[in-house]
């Protein structure tokens, strides 16, 4: 008898104790669902289209307006026509043959952990154009085949976040190569008869911030109807090296480089000193071992060109002054970096992969007629290289900003008819929208003004010469093996 009891007893308790664990679970699923679904949907289609990109970006918050500081982030309105193109229409003696474009890619989050990231707006108020964009990028996405993005077919086509992600690019990057694009295409556009794929080569490095800039850039030059059939390329390196990215000299040059630099902070304490004070408050993981003034600036960035309140910790606040020093002393920084004796040999060994590529599409342009449109989606440090690689060697082409441009306008001379390939030839350099041809080391001498003009211009004679035959003269060097084996 006492152990039927014994039994029921333990029976009882057990279905108390399941009544118990049902009641907690009505109690718990509802509470996790509800968790959950506040939870934002992760983004795992390439558009999104659910949210109109008109109330998605509209701000009540209004911005803090930094004035001269944004220079660096290259604002819209600063974005505009330069000298590209003028040459085209110089007596009909000369016609445009081909373009080649080295783009920075625009405006971006930082890269690093900043403090306040998640209240960083990096949004902004889209306008007609940009809403046809995301129309188009709709459009794509659901009714055509996204087999001519080639290997980013997987990608985001844009970005859709507000906040600012870590060095993902943002609307108001998209926005900035739009307007490039666009204010390139009035001026190529009447003088390249661009029309089929053919004639249009695309790269981009496989960075989601290089590949939608690209994307941007081009709808903006091109109908739609080309673009979708123009596929798009990837190069695994930031520097454009293709089959020439492995060099022992580059990191010994790099180092030298970089010491001088660090020197050159250790010799301004009351500078260092700020920097490092900046540095601890702006980053979530400071370390005051080493402070690199180019990545402070770069997290800076991200409050200034989207007018966001500098940030605070500690009761210690950065403030507008200590950012104009900052951005003074990188200014005064980069006189003497680009004056460093190293800097050219660093850009030839890390360009030569990228020149060699740009003098084939220049000869294809002479002999086949064709590329006629080539562009190179980079980033700060491509055009950096490839600039020191050519002797143009300055504090603006050293730090190039968002949505920079380098361009290589192609000309045939209508005036001479010569049975030797490419003497009739001639190209530009154009950085920014100034022109810079006199500037490049091979040119110096052998650049020309055009008769009646203050234009000049560069033989591709001079461009392959330089290429393929004196390249690695500084270098005593015959090849790239040799330069990369030989002691700096």
């Amino acid at each position: 008898m006492s152990n039927v009891q014994t039994v029921t007893v333990r029976n009882m308790a057990r279905h108390r104790y399941l009544v118990y664990l049902i009641i907690w679970l009505c109690i718990l699923f509802p509470v996790l669902y509800f968790k959950i679904c506040d939870r934002p949907v992760p983004d795992n289609k390439t558009v999104n289209t659910s949210e109109n990109p008109v109330h998605k970006y509209k701000r009540t918050m209004s911005r803090i307006d930094y004035n001269e500081l944004t220079e660096v982030c290259n604002p819209l309105h600063m974005i505009q026509h330069g000298d590209e193109g003028d040459i085209g229409l110089l007596n009909n003696s000369l016609t445009i043959q081909g373009v080649i474009i080295l783009t920075r890619h625009g405006d971006r989050g930082p890269m690093n952990h900043v403090r306040n990231m998640a209240d960083l707006d990096c949004s902004m108020e889209p306008d007609q154009e940009y809403n046809d964009y995301t129309k188009f990028l709709q459009n794509i996405f659901f009714n055509m085949s996204l087999q001519f993005l080639g290997p980013f077919h997987g990608y985001p086509l844009y970005p859709l976040q507000n906040n600012c992600s870590l060095s993902q690019l943002t609307p108001i990057g998209i926005s900035q190569m739009l307007k490039l694009g666009r204010t390139l295409r009035s001026v190529y556009h009447p003088l390249l008869s661009v029309s089929n794929s053919d004639d249009i080569i695309i790269y981009s490095t496989k960075y989601r911030r290089t590949f939608q800039s690209a994307l941007a850039f081009m709808y903006a030059v091109l109908s739609p109807n080309v673009l979708s059939k123009v596929t798009f390329k990837e190069s695994d390196s930031y520097s454009y090296c293709f089959d020439h990215c492995a060099c022992f000299n580059v990191n010994s040059l790099q180092m030298k480089i970089k010491q001088s630099s660090a020197r050159r902070l250790k010799g301004r304490r009351v500078v260092e000193k700020m920097l490092k004070r900046i540095h601890n408050v702006v980053h979530l993981m400071s370390s005051s071992v080493r402070v690199d003034p180019y990545l402070l600036r770069d997290s800076i960035m991200a409050y200034v060109c989207h007018g966001a309140p500098l940030p605070c910790f500690q009761n210690d606040c950065i403030t507008r002054d200590n950012v104009e020093q900052l951005f003074n002393y990188i200014d005064w920084d980069l006189e003497h970096y680009a004056k460093h004796g190293l800097l050219r040999k660093y850009g030839l060994l890390k360009s030569y992969g990228f020149a060699l590529n740009i003098a084939m599409n220049l000869l294809k342009m002479v002999s086949e007629s064709k590329p006629r449109l080539v562009l190179y989606s980079g980033h700060d440090l491509t055009a950096q290289y490839l600039l020191a690689a050519f002797g143009v060697l300055n504090a603006q082409t050293m730090s190039p900003h968002y949505a920079s441009r380098l361009v290589f306008e192609v000309y045939r001379n209508n005036t001479v008819d010569t049975t030797y390939p490419g003497r009739d030839f001639y190209f530009r350099v154009i950085f920014n929208g100034k022109d810079i041809t006199r500037s490049v080391a091979f040119c110096k001498t052998r650049a020309s003004s055009w008769t009646g003009s203050s234009i000049y211009l560069c033989s591709i004679e001079s461009a392959i010469r330089f290429i393929h035959d004196d390249y690695f003269t500084t270098f005593n060097a015959s090849n790239y093996k040799e330069a990369c084996s030989t002691r700096s």
